[in-house]
């Protein structure tokens, strides 16, 4: 006689799913050739960070990140790596906006840019924006070095919620470096000076948690934020002063370099408030793909 079959085990409807967060780090190295075309020397992907060469010639490559999956979710610990080798030129975008997503893993998701630009090298860092959903708790965090003559213009745009949603926990922080030229010897014992120097440090804490984020002084109700950095001693921007306009405002920066930054109500007005005052002070920097912003 058949034993009867064990029941499955009772299931509490209070107990959320497990779920195994992502751990990935993608790398990205251009260096030019002898004759002086860029070429990717090192494309390393992991899912879902998946860069994809999409156009470029001469000195400048273009890549674009691809999603390999939704999310992230809390707990996802992703990143990339970025090396920009001595006179090339990465142009660096995305296929679509990022959304951070709740979930079930211990702590917030992260995602961490490193990236180490050349001498004479240029790094455009242009993604879409990243999209903070309700109940998400994310963590961006970027690190830039720049050669002494090298050249960066840098794209972040948050958007709080998806439509009809209020957003989720967002904090970012930037770090951009410039590596000292080298000078002449010591000739006292004096002790030497730094290595690098701060261009620009800066963080930003965002959410429904975070006192008085809706008030003047930080949103003013807007749902957009975003910045664009254009900065390094090669970028050859003549000398500009701080302006205010509608919901965007231009800082100058000891460079050179100038930071733009803006609040809207969506995406595509926060776009073009950074447009109105970045767009004309990228020079060369400017996207070579045709009607790109």
């Amino acid at each position: 006689m058949n034993s009867p079959a064990a029941s499955p085990p009772a299931v509490s409807p209070h107990v959320a799913p497990s779920r195994t967060t992502v751990r990935a780090r993608a790398a990205l190295q251009v260096e030019l050739d002898g004759g002086g075309t860029a070429r990717i020397t090192e494309l390393r992907a992991a899912v879902p960070v998946l860069p994809r060469r999409t156009g470029g010639s001469g000195r400048v490559v273009v890549v674009h990140l691809v999603g390999g999956a939704g999310g992230p979710l809390a707990g996802d610990d992703l990143g990339l790596d970025i090396v920009v080798g001595a006179g090339a030129h990465l142009v660096m975008r995305s296929v679509a906006a990022t959304v951070a997503l709740p979930g079930h893993g211990a702590g917030p998701s992260t995602f961490a840019l490193r990236a180490q630009v050349g001498p004479a090298a240029t790094l455009s860092f242009l993604p879409e924006p990243t999209v903070v959903a309700r109940g998400a708790r994310h963590r961006m965090t970027t690190e830039i070095i720049l050669a002494a003559d090298a050249r960066l213009r840098y794209r972040e745009e948050i958007i709080l919620g998806r439509f009809g949603e209020p957003g989720g926990d967002l904090e970012t922080s930037l770090r951009v470096d410039v590596d000292q030229a080298p000078g002449p010897a010591p000739t006292t014992d004096a002790a030497p000076g730094p290595r690098r120097r701060p261009l620009l440090h800066q963080e930003l804490r965002l959410g429904p948690h975070v006192p008085g984020v809706a008030g003047p002084a930080v949103l003013a109700g807007a749902r957009a934020v975003g910045s664009v950095l254009v900065a390094g001693p090669a970028t050859g921007l003549e000398p500009v002063t701080a302006a205010v306009g509608d919901s965007v405002a231009l800082m100058p920066l000891a460079g050179p370099g100038v930071l733009v930054c803006a609040l809207a109500d969506d995406a595509l007005a926060l776009r073009r408030r950074l447009d109105s005052l970045a767009g004309v002070l990228t020079g060369s920097l400017a996207d070579p793909l045709p009607g790109g912003s």
